[in-house]
């Protein structure tokens, strides 16, 4: 019986991953707001009544291949510290930059940014913490937003795509800057 149900949770999570590999496939030919769940239906070959067993909505699905880079890089590798964190990240979007630049574009890129600012959050105001910075006062809170902006995704297509820098490369120079303005804060 718990063969069966490991077989069960595999075929599951097999499922899961075709579907969201053609959700990443899709916005890399095309743009991320004509993403139709019957598209994704053709391209993974599952059927449409099983990705909405998984995903109710497009939104849904749509969420899901956003969290989808963080799921994988703290399950192949849990983060312990920022920037850990942020290199298991940057190499996991750099796995799709189409959907990188997308989400710079649309609407739907938006919405997925938005899906992971709040563990973002979380763990930048813990990081804070042990650099004792309160993450709470007011130089913490712009210390915080100022930190999304030079390591959140759209500094990865920044510093890859325009300056031509690579990934290891672009978590570095990310990384100098959060310890530059972590430092600066602290003064």
């Amino acid at each position: 019986m718990l063969a069966l149900m490991a077989l069960r949770d595999e075929q599951r999570e097999l499922t899961r991953r075709k579907v969201l590999s053609a959700v990443l496939d899709l916005v890399a030919d095309g743009s991320l707001d004509e993403l139709s769940v019957p598209a994704v239906a053709r391209k993974s070959g599952v059927s449409l009544a099983t990705i909405y067993r998984y995903f109710p909505t497009k939104d849904a699905l749509i969420a899901a291949a956003a969290s989808e880079p963080e799921r994988t890089a703290l399950h192949a590798e849990p983060a312990t510290d920022y920037a850990e964190y942020l290199r298991s990240m940057w190499h996991e979007f750099s796995k799709n930059m189409p959907l990188l630049r997308h989400q710079a574009t649309s609407a739907a890129g938006r919405e997925m940014r938005e899906a992971r600012l709040d563990r973002s959050k979380k763990l930048l105001s813990h990081t804070l913490k042990g650099a004792g910075i309160d993450p709470k006062s007011a130089e913490g809170e712009r210390l915080i937003s100022v930190l999304l902006l030079v390591s959140g995704s759209l500094a990865l297509v920044e510093l890859h795509d325009r300056q031509g820098l690579d990934v290891d490369t672009a978590v570095d120079t990310s990384l100098w800057a959060a310890n530059a303005l972590m430092e600066a804060t602290k003064r």
